[in-house]
């Protein structure tokens, strides 16, 4: 006899499915409403369960000036999310016997410094101590020339360690770039025709490659950042991705991006034993091989951010529940923090906050310099307040030669763009209390200078 109970389940669960799916685009619409409103983000976001994809969706402009729309065949700078890409290839390698990860790097780089104490594991999990060429002194001119890897590779491989390999984690762009290189010493091949070669060719991925600024790349975005200017924003200034192979010089789309999520539940380029390997946290640092690996709404998730000038990127798999959420931007902003949390809350039915909506003002030079000075936190932490180029800028611990942009939003308060903070000036009386807003909560701060 058919069970109508059964039946009536059955029906019950499908109609759930059908309008979840439906409430998931409203929802999502109605988060990044304000987001893209205001300028704080362009892009493309992805939703899948079980490689079905639920939603796919372009927000904003690929290019501003021209009036051309975000789809979800948009391809973006990806950033970071570069390096858990390299970790699959530098993982098919060790599976097929060409490196081994637990071997000390002077085996493929004999005369590399400290190289027999760092291994292709420390490499691939943030441990080796190298410090990461971005906190260089002339990485902006390396930024704005033609390098090769080598290049690169002898531009940091002298610089004393910061720690003991794999006595600490350290996240290091230099690490994923000396992993590019040696891949391309032991495959005999460049890192991108290595990866077309193994990975995007047999996966299908076929709008995954470098960036080269003199290529013309279909569909690529624009990218922009946060500006005083009538649009709130300008467009990225130049720099040479070749800095980045290895580490986070990739274009892609979200299509792309959950071409290699699917595999990673196949055999097809890793086995099992070899993913397991690289989706294990090393010594509780919440990063495996080349992906952080961590605890959301009380699931496991396996994910990489990425941020640039220019670009934001996240890629997130939960795999007991087998669902992917991706998006990648083509702004920079610190909205993408909230986001990357935030999306996950709309999908999984957990709680959120809807991004207050946003209108920059501009304000003259002489009302901006009433806010400079140093500000200081309890903690004895402190910013500096300046004004440059007419412009209201933070200075971390006064550092920095712009800081980073603060766009008034009227009554004292100021927004950063960049990391997605508030800083709000209250009057109380005759004294002025300032207040710092971040996602962890709201500070009260000193004025000392």
């Amino acid at each position: 006899m058919v069970n109508s109970k059964s039946i009536f389940t059955t029906i019950l669960v499908c109609l759930t499915f059908l309008i979840n799916a439906q409430e998931l685009e409203q929802k999502v619409d109605e988060y990044l409403a304000p987001l893209v409103n205001s300028g704080d983000f362009y892009g493309t976001v992805l939703f899948a369960k079980d490689g079905k994809t639920e939603l796919v969706k372009g927000y904003g402009f690929a290019h501003l000036e021209h009036s051309i729309k975000n789809t979800p065949k948009t391809v973006y700078h990806i950033a970071s999310v570069n390096k858990p890409i390299t970790a699959v290839g530098v993982m098919y390698l060790h599976q097929n016997g060409i490196l081994n990860i637990d071997d000390p790097i002077s085996r493929q780089l004999p005369n590399y410094p400290n190289g027999n104490k760092i291994t292709i594991k420390h490499l691939l999990s943030q441990a080796s101590g190298i410090p990461s060429y971005n906190t260089f002194p002339d990485y902006g001119d390396y930024a704005k020339r033609e390098n090769t890897l080598k290049d690169v590779v002898d531009w940091f491989k002298d610089k004393d360690l910061l720690f003991e390999p794999g006595a600490e984690y350290g996240y290091s762009n230099s690490n994923f770039v000396l992993l590019a290189y040696i891949i391309e010493n032991v495959s005999g091949l460049a890192y991108q025709n290595f990866m077309e070669k193994n990975i995007f060719q047999p996966l299908e991925m076929m709008h995954t490659k470098p960036y080269k600024y003199d290529e013309i790349i279909p569909d690529r975005a624009e990218g922009y950042d946060p500006a005083n200017t009538t649009f709130g924003l300008k467009k990225t200034g130049f720099y040479n991705n070749s800095i980045k192979i290895g580490s986070g010089a990739l274009y892609s789309t979200v299509g792309d991006l959950l071409k290699l999520d699917q595999a990673l539940y196949k055999e097809d380029i890793i086995n099992e034993a070899t993913k397991k390997l690289m989706f294990t946290s090393i010594d509780d640092n919440e990063y495996g091989l080349g992906w952080g690996i961590w605890k959301r709404f009380d699931k496991n998730k396996h994910d990489h951010d990425g941020a640039s000038p220019g670009s934001v990127a996240y890629f997130s798999r939960y795999p007991d529940e087998k669902v992917t959420i991706i998006f990648l931007g083509n702004i920079n902003t610190g909205a993408f923090n909230r986001m990357k949390y935030d999306l996950a809350a709309i999908y999984f039915n957990k709680e959120y906050k809807i991004p207050e909506p946003k209108k920059y003002l501009t304000l003259d030079e002489q009302s901006l310099k009433h806010y400079e000075g140093r500000y200081e936190f309890e903690s004895g932490s402190f910013f500096d307040l300046k004004v440059k180029e007419g412009t209201l800028r933070f200075l971390w611990r006064g550092r920095g030669e712009l800081g980073y942009l603060l766009s008034p939003l009227g009554d004292g308060k100021f927004y950063m763009r960049a990391r997605g903070d508030q800083i709000e000036f209250r009057k109380q009386g005759d004294i002025t209390e300032v207040y710092y807003t971040e996602r962890s909560g709201t500070s009260k701060l000193k004025k000392t200078q």
